[in-house]
């Protein structure tokens, strides 16, 4: 028999968004019945709202009576809450268990985490009244939930260590080799070429200037390369210094010779996955959670600056001796997405999370 799940979240955040993302994946699946034995009854969301006032009325009093209501009497078997920024959406009495998807704990536990000589702050450090106040209402509802399934082991641990006892679940996220693959869906390197210079080797960071991405290392990293390395490269910062669509973020991916990756950080991190479903060369810091998802030819001590700039090199030397031809697919790269990130894989894990929340 098939159970129902009902989904919900706050504002209706696009797929380009990270959290926007991983709730249309999740809505995917259970639409194209990828979850074994579940259904998606309905979703719960509201628009986005431009105005303060209204979206701290809307998020704090009205949604969550709406999702309230909505679950009173429902014949859904699951409640879904897609992520933990969203945890006061638990209802304080709900006759069907209540799941949340818990991304990562920087902002309801920020920290320090040394990198070199230096410690990187995750998460906000100082967070405003209506914030601390929000934080609260969103610990409470994690606490309320019958199950929180998290996208890592990293996070993992770290909601286990916060609520000691409360079930979890591992269920990663999903990668859609079809919309990266770069044989079955390419994307012509013009779309980005107000951005490009196929003259030179192209490399890519993917992600915001915040200050965990570390993308200051990144330009310590192209600064100690030899001057006739350095002077051939096209050092491209994808949402932090660019802003690309998401058909030029595709075609950058299908054609830089390498993502670098320092992030010290990520509940996640799905630049790293999405760039390998791309056939795209990955260097990223050897660190939780990306040691998860990344095989080991792809990662680096985190500050070991000279291992950095060696493999950079290493790169440059490549895309010279191959006379600066279109890069071929790492198509080893995209078996291993295959096998560990696929929608199927976590389809099946969502399933398994799904009646573990019910038992």
């Amino acid at each position: 028999m098939v159970k129902r799940v009902v989904l919900a979240r706050g504002a209706a955040l696009p797929s380009s968004t990270g959290l926007g993302r991983a709730h249309h994946a999740v809505e995917s699946l259970l639409q194209r019945a990828m979850v074994p034995g579940w259904s998606k009854v309905s979703t719960l969301e509201h628009q986005i709202l431009r105005f303060a006032p209204s979206r701290l009325l809307t998020r704090w009093r009205k949604h969550p009576a709406f999702v309230s209501s909505s679950m009173a009497g429902s014949e859904a078997d699951l409640l879904h809450i897609t992520d933990q920024e969203q945890a006061h959406l638990v209802p304080e009495q709900c006759d069907v268990p209540v799941a949340v998807t818990v991304h990562d704990m920087f902002h309801l536990e920020p920290r320090r985490i040394k990198a070199g000589d230096v410690r990187v702050p995750v998460g906000d450090q100082s967070p405003g009244l209506f914030r601390r106040r929000d934080l609260r209402r969103l610990k409470q509802g994690l606490a309320r939930a019958d199950l929180l399934i998290c996208v890592s082991e990293m996070t993992r641990r770290d909601v286990e260590r916060m609520f000691p006892g409360k079930p979890t679940a591992l269920v990663r996220h999903q990668i859609e080799l079809d919309y990266w693959d770069p044989e079955g869906n390419p994307r012509s390197r013009e779309l980005i070429a107000g951005h490009d210079d196929d003259s030179k080797c192209l490399l890519i960071t993917v992600g915001s200037d915040e200050p965990r991405k570390r993308l200051d290392f990144v330009r310590e990293v192209v600064a100690s390369l030899p001057e006739d390395v350095a002077s051939d490269i096209l050092m491209l910062h994808i949402g932090s210094e660019a802003e690309l669509d998401d058909e030029q973020l595709v075609a950058a991916l299908q054609h830089a010779e390498a993502l670098l990756f320092p992030s010290i950080s990520e509940g996640f991190g799905y630049p790293p996955a999405e760039a390998m479903a791309a056939g795209c060369p990955v260097l990223a810091a050897d660190l939780p959670a990306h040691n998860e998802v990344i095989p080991e030819r792809c990662l680096l001590p985190a500050t070991d600056l000279r291992a950095w700039t060696d493999e950079v090199v290493r790169v440059h030397k490549a895309w010279k001796r191959a006379g600066g031809v279109p890069r071929i697919p790492d198509d080893s790269l995209i078996d291993y997405v295959r096998a560990s990130l696929s929608p199927e894989a976590q389809g099946v894990a969502l399933s398994r999370a799904y009646e573990k929340a019910c038992r």
